[in-house]
């Protein structure tokens, strides 16, 4: 029988929806290849995308080293197969969808994943539920020279 519930199940009604992407690099390039090229040459088209920049709230990219599966792998627990995880924040489904299927950014990207990563990949669609931490993020404002 299941423990008596201390509270409310999290309602659902994040601040935003958030699409988590697993990627696998190619089996042919290295993880150093694999994460310069996603971070620089794949993410420029999206930054240079006038709906992307209007309809993504925050875009966050992790990179998973060499180094950081060694270290995963001390918790004695299975560590993910992934060499990266795109996070982006947006205010509804609607949007993401309205974002990856603009022309002009379908047409910027197309075929571009054929040259840094493993196809298919592997989403998830969510929402935060904030425990600890506070909602200060502010969206990356520096002039990016890649736009």
């Amino acid at each position: 029988m299941p423990l008596p519930l201390q509270g409310p199940t999290p309602s659902g009604a994040g601040k935003y929806v958030k699409i988590t992407m697993f990627l696998k690099k190619l089996p042919n390039v290295s993880q150093e290849y694999f994460s310069a090229y996603w971070a620089n040459n794949h993410v420029a088209p999206a930054l240079r995308n006038k709906k992307f920049r209007e309809k993504v709230r925050r875009y966050n990219q992790q990179h998973v080293t060499a180094e950081n599966r060694t270290q995963a792998a001390t918790f004695g627990l299975p560590v993910l197969d992934y060499d990266g995880v795109a996070e982006i924040w947006v205010d509804s489904l609607d949007d993401w969808i309205s974002a990856v299927t603009d022309p002009e950014l379908a047409a910027a990207v197309d075929g571009d994943d054929k040259n840094f990563m493993v196809q298919p990949v592997h989403v998830m669609v969510s929402f935060d539920h904030l425990i600890l931490g506070g909602d200060e993020w502010k969206p990356y404002n520096k002039v990016d020279s890649r736009l």
